[in-house]
């Protein structure tokens, strides 16, 4: 059975349609690459899948649950909408760090938040504050920020601070973590460091879903790749049939204009 079924998803802003009935399966353990041009609908399927945007149509069932349908949508309340929200992580191209808290606090206060609001503190509040701090410190060293923990999010360079992000993202144990551009506000310089943690995160145990205009990390780390165009999925397939033997004129097109810029 798939992690994640997307069927027929479709998000209008006004009379601009921006999905125009967008549909892909995903394994448990993939990593898929979303790739096309500005304006495509990149993003907002990624709002969508992260309960940001709500669809206007479509389906979306991780696990066999179905967490979205259009046909039976009902008004959710903010406690049903971030349940529906843990299944998915968000790294964003910005960041998005709060910056009176520490890298460590940074980290740990969603998971906080969510142990209080499910009632955990009233067995043993500060086990569980030292569990989840704990289990802050290791995701910090593992995206290489063991020596930052008390420091602030100023204080880091732009790929330290994606780091951070990502850290922060993993920290809630979702079941597919999603990045959206991850690395567009960065340097050139700092790129390949965020890069490489998005690369080293990837297991057999791990489903990611990577929005990027990095051609080749996309072809060297993805399972599957989705090329979109005004708002639908124009391609798709392998890494190896989207990139070395493309269908599509528009998927063609693209890849020569990336080639020439």
């Amino acid at each position: 059975m798939a992690i994640l079924e997307v069927r027929n998803l479709k998000k209008n802003f006004g009379d601009t349609q921006v999905l125009k009935g967008v549909g892909f399966t995903l394994e448990k353990g993939e990593v898929l690459a979303v790739i096309g041009s500005s304006g495509s609908g990149k993003t907002t399927l990624l709002r969508c899948l992260n309960f940001l945007e709500t669809p206007d149509c479509g389906e979306i069932i991780v696990n066999g649950e179905t967490l979205f349908n259009s046909d039976s949508r009902s008004s959710k309340s903010d406690v049903e909408i971030r349940k529906k929200r843990l299944h998915f992580g968000l790294v964003f191209q910005s960041f998005n760090l709060f910056p009176q808290y520490t890298l460590l606090k940074n980290v740990s206060l969603a998971v906080e938040l969510l142990a209080r609001e499910r009632g955990d503190y009233k067995q043993n509040k500060s086990e569980i504050l030292r569990e989840i701090g704990a289990s802050a410190r290791e995701i910090l060293e593992r995206v290489g920020l063991s020596d930052k923990l008390d420091a602030y999010p100023f204080q880091l360079s732009g790929g330290q601070q994606q780091r951070v992000a990502i850290a922060r993202a993993l920290a809630l144990k979702p079941e597919i973590l999603c990045f959206d551009e991850p690395t567009s506000a960065l340097d050139p310089e700092l790129t390949g460091e965020v890069l490489k943690v998005i690369r080293g995160l990837k297991s057999s145990e791990r489903t990611m879903i990577v929005v990027t205009h990095e051609m080749e990390f996309a072809r060297n780390v993805a399972d599957k790749v989705i090329f979109m165009a005004d708002g639908l999925i124009e391609e798709e397939g392998t890494a190896e049939e989207v990139f070395d033997r493309p269908k599509s004129q528009r998927t063609k097109a693209f890849f020569t204009n990336y080639k020439k810029s």
